[in-house]
């Protein structure tokens, strides 16, 4: 019997055994249309650790047990969720390709839809695309591309912001840009507190029936930011990273030997008097310092540009943790970027973490947390670094006899000469900023269809900024020391409750609706200290008890609130007719009591043509997606200040009785005199377009043309003295911008080893004001009817210079070799009615191009932005060309080729130590230094290699690809100055750069 035990036991230990053990299942992957393998897809298990990519031939072998799930995902295919019975140990599975993107999933404000179903301008991008540029802002990724949305950078230093518009010109404030939604909370200004490898997709409403939900800030466009969250699965841990290497793009080519430097001094101060001064070196005690001619002497060279920059590091680490496993899902992710700037001193460093947190409390209520919190770095040198180090003698020395940074003082006054840029190193600007951004959401389904959502949203900001000039700087230098501090920040507050219903009350019939109600309200506040008189440098800032004087104790203080009403409908017929209409209702506490709520309606709809049965077999056969779309809503814009309804009272004293003591109290401010009567600046655009899709969706097409007027434009007006302010914000006339913008998406080639991929985007816009003042044309010269504002270059007309026989009337003291302008109005003699516009800053066209090839596991992107029919005033050139001591004391080479009476066929002027050559630029500059600023710019080539799946199927390992990028490498314009993409004024502030960086994507 023991023995008959013992032996069943065993038999239900082998059988056990047996159920239990591994089996290999192999399969094939092929494409559904032409039958070929698919190389390179992504084959794993739900809920185990099984995961390869299949081979070049399409075949995989992968270890299962049991029932399991196998899920299947390629780029350009439908994801695959396979059931595997317990003995199947073969399977082959034919993949069904993307039918043009038509099932994505757009956001399009309080909900999504397909994108097949959008009947408005939506442009959106992935994360995945967003990555392709290692950033610090999301909005310098989106840079061209996104059709009709321009993004400049504001500067090149460490942390400089960015500046957007979204389809062209939309006030004559210039408001601060689009409004982002981060998950859900409307936020404002530039986030670049948000580790774009964070980022799930970006969609951009570039239209008023898009974005009137939004209402009364939606003028200038939305961006919907939606952040990862855990999808279903096993945990899954990522890692991103790259290091690089920053190097300064080469700048303008100054003069660099010391005899022609030298001579050309000479020669400037020689031409005022050649008789007095007559040239050669018996001048150069007037025009060099003691420190100059030594080292002119010893024929030292000082490079004060290399004195000042560096090759600088850049690298940024991400690790995130996907887990949705069950009814909790979460991902967390924690970023840490740090980038020196190739100017000494200056720098930028982020950490942040991203929890997004989803539970299933049962079937019908969900919760969740979403929520960003960031710390912030950013040390920023003083403009003059880079300025003073291009202009300043290069005979000077940077250093003492004690190893010190140089402070040249003036004998007579005993001034600081120059402030030594390698002091101004030392001494940067420091910021520190603090933001968190989150909300909490629930959501109840209270029957089918019928869903209640309810968030409270959080964007709480904080920024220090710290400030020291020491005594070797002119800020500081007069004061013994000077510390700055200030405190800025907000508190955002925002609840959201929205209704949702969907249902289907036929096949032909399908509605959702939505209603809501919105709160938000903002408190702000800003603080500022300054002190001099410190008896030493070496403390700085930080212990401003030490200032024997307070110079300056200010605060301010403001809150604002919106309270807002919201509704949509969205109507399906067939599923080929699609109406949606919104309404938006905006109360401010910006405005007046008359004029405190705005309504913004909007409506849209879509015909998809190609769901109507006269598209037969054959036009689809070649044709996969026609849709036509048409809408039209109303947008406001509220970006004027806080207390612009208002009057300020300002504090005061006065000796009533004759003598002190005063008697303390408030009077009215004569700045900005109050406007209750303001009300919103409201722009009605209309917007017609297609998406268009054919040969298997390998085209896709988007077209979109938008008319915009804009009424009741707010402007800060100025006043007559007499009427005893300085300014009153009004509102006034409108103006009308038009545009089209053009998308298209190429899948060139795609085989079992070669893929070729390419986006193409092009833009376009005019933007006028179409009525001011009644009977007034023109406010300013930038600022007239029939031209679009703030966009006007107006100067002198430049005719040339003067050459020996030319009528000199115009200028009775001008001689052979200076500058001559033209005399419009023909009255004989040069003023400021000889002014007229000489360029415009709008560009006629912009756009982006992007190019992917993969041949097997190699890949190479390429990505170029472009812009033409624009100028620029690149007064910088002008003054480095023309030399004076004036507006100059380096000029660049060119400047070499000046006017003599043996060189007449040039346009640079005789050098003159106190620009008399340039006598006739009344306002220093003419029409000579505006230059067409058309570009095209290669934004970054990258060189990617994903490891085969085999070598690491062994370590577990889901994907491996490792990278080399360079950006910034071409750019090919005739534009004579630094950067045409940036173009006010041109000087060398912060320079360009070119970064190489090797980076790696790690998933297991």
């Amino acid at each position: 019997m023991q023995k008959l035990t013992l032996l069943l036991f065993l038999s239900i230990l082998a059988c056990t055994g047996i159920r239990a053990q591994d089996r290999v299942l192999k399969g094939k992957v092929l494409d559904a249309d032409n039958k070929s393998p698919l190389a390179l897809v992504s084959v794993r298990v739900i809920g185990e650790n099984s995961s390869q990519m299949t081979a070049n031939d399409g075949t995989f072998s992968i270890s299962v047990k049991g029932k399991p799930i196998l899920v299947l995902s390629y780029t350009g295919y439908k994801t695959q969720s396979i059931n595997i019975a317990e003995s199947q140990t073969t399977l082959d599975v034919l993949l069904q390709r993307e039918t043009g993107a038509l099932d994505e999933v757009v956001v399009i404000g309080y909900g999504k839809q397909q994108k097949k179903d959008v009947t408005s301008a939506i442009s959106s991008i992935s994360g995945k695309e967003l990555k392709e540029l290692p950033v610090t802002n999301i909005n310098a990724a989106l840079q061209a591309r996104i059709p009709g949305m321009q993004v400049t950078n504001a500067g090149h230093q460490p942390g400089a912001g960015t500046n957007v518009r979204i389809r062209g010109i939309n006030t004559i404030t210039q408001g601060t840009g689009p409004i982002y939604v981060v998950d859900g909370v409307v936020v404002t200004y530039d986030l670049r507190e948000i580790n774009p490898n964070d980022v799930e997709s970006i969609d951009v409403l570039k239209d008023a029936s898009a974005a009137a939900i939004y209402g009364s800030r939606a003028a200038e466009g939305v961006v919907i930011i939606t952040t990862k969250k855990a999808g279903s699965g096993r945990t899954t841990i990522n890692y991103d990273g790259y290091y690089g290497i920053q190097k300064m793009i080469k700048t303008y080519d100054f003069v660099d030997n010391i005899d022609d430097y030298v001579n050309l001094r000479r020669q400037g101060l020689s031409d005022e008097d050649p008789v007095a001064w007559p040239m050669g070196p018996g001048i150069d005690t007037l025009l060099f310092n003691g420190d100059e001619r030594r080292n002119m002497a010893a024929g030292k060279w000082t490079d004060w540009v290399g004195m000042v920059t560096q090759t600088a590091p850049q690298q940024s680490h991400t690790l995130s943790i996907s887990n949705g496993v069950g009814k909790n899902k979460l991902y967390l992710s924690g970023n840490y970027l740090n980038q020196d700037g190739i100017i000494k001193g200056s720098s930028f460093t982020r950490y942040s973490v991203k929890v997004n947190v989803e539970s299933e409390i049962n079937a019908k209520l969900k919760m969740g947390v979403n929520s960003n919190f960031s710390h912030i770095k950013n040390d920023v040198t003083s403009n003059e670094v880079f300025y003073n180090a291009v202009t300043i003698s290069p005979l000077m020395s940077a250093y003492d006899s004690l190893g010190n940074p140089s402070a040249n003082f003036d004998p007579s006054s005993g001034n600081l000469l120059f402030n030594n840029p390698v002091t101004l190193t030392q001494s940067p600007v420091r910021n520190t900023d603090d933001r968190f951004l989150g909300n909490v959401f629930g959501e109840y389904k209270i029957i089918k269809g019928l869903t209640f959502r309810s968030s409270f949203g959080l964007d709480v900001y904080k920024n220090q900024r710290f400030e020291y000039y020491p005594r070797t700087t002119s800020t500081g230098f007069a004061k013994k020391g000077i510390a700055r501090i200030q405190n800025f920040g907000w508190r955002d507050y925002l609840w959201e409750n929205t209704l949702a219903y969907s249902f289907t009350p036929s096949a032909n019939h399908v509605f959702d609706l939505l209603a809501g109600a919105t709160y938000q309200q903002r408190r702000q506040e800003w603080n500022y200290e300054e002190a001099s008189g410190f008896p030493t440098d070496d403390l700085t800032y930080k212990n401003m008890s030490l200032a024997s004087n307070r110079d300056n104790i200010s605060s301010d203080y403001f809150n604002w609130s919106v309270a807002s009403l919201l509704g949509r409908v969205i109507y399906k017929f067939r599923n080929r007719y699609i109406i949606n209409g919104t309404i938006r209702r905006d109360g401010s506490s910006r405005f007046g009591s008359d004029n405190k709520y705005g309504y913004f309606p909007s409506v849209s709809a879509a015909w998809r043509v190609i769901e109507e049965p006269f598209m037969g077999l054959k036009l689809r056969s070649v044709i996969t997606d026609f849709k036509i779309r048409a809408g039209y809503g109303v947008v406001g814009n509220q970006e004027i200040p806080i207390d612009a309804i208002y009057t300020r009272m300002n504090p005061a004293a006065y000796p009533f009785t004759g003598t002190t003591p005063q008697t303390t109290g408030f009077q009215l401010g004569t700045g900005t005199q109050g406007n209750p009567a303001l009300k919103w600046e409201s722009q009605n655009q209309f917007n017609a377009g297609f998406d268009l899709a054919f040969m298997k969706s390998r085209v896709r097409l988007t077209f979109d043309y938008y008319d915009k007027n804009i009424n009741d434009l707010l402007l800060n007006n100025p006043l007559a003295p007499s009427q005893g302010f300085d300014s009153k914000w009004i509102n006034i006339s409108q103006m009308n911008t038009r545009g089209i913008d053009i998308g298209l998406k190429l899948h060139l080639i795609q085989n079992q080893n070669f893929d070729w991929q390419m986006d193409l985007n092009w833009s376009k816009f005019k933007s006028k004001v179409t009525e001011l003042l009644p009977g007034v044309d023109s406010l300013s010269p930038w600022l007239k009817v029939g031209e679009a504002p703030n966009s006007l270059i107006v100067d002198y007309v430049y005719d040339g210079l003067y050459q020996k026989g030319d009528d000199f009337s115009l200028d009775s003291n001008a001689r052979p070799g200076d500058v001559r302008v033209k005399d419009l109005d023909g009255n004989g003699k040069i003023n400021q009615y000889d002014r007229t516009i000489v360029g415009r800053t709008v560009p006629k066209g912009w756009g982006g191009i992007w190019s992917y090839w993969r041949y097997k596991q190699f890949a190479m992107t390429i990505f170029a932005n472009y812009t033409y029919g624009h100028d620029i005033a690149n007064k910088a050139y002008q003054d480095y060309l023309y030399y004076s001591s004036k507006t100059a004391t380096r000029t660049i080479k060119d400047g070499l080729n000046y006017w003599t009476p043996d060189n007449t066929n040039t346009d640079v002027p005789r050098p003159n130590q106190f620009g008399r050559s340039l006598r006739a630029l009344q306002s220093g500059t003419s029409s000579f230094m505006v230059q067409k600023g058309d570009f095209i710019r290669i934004r970054n080539i990258t060189l990617s290699y994903d490891l085969p799946s085999k070598l690491l199927s062994k370590a577990k390992i889901n994907s491996l690809r490792t990278y080399v990028q360079v950006t910034e490498p071409f750019l090919f314009t005739k534009y004579k100055g630094v950067d045409p993409e940036i173009g006010v004024g041109q000087y060398d502030v912060y320079p360009r750069y070119r970064t190489f960086l090797f980076g790696m994507q790690l998933s297991f």
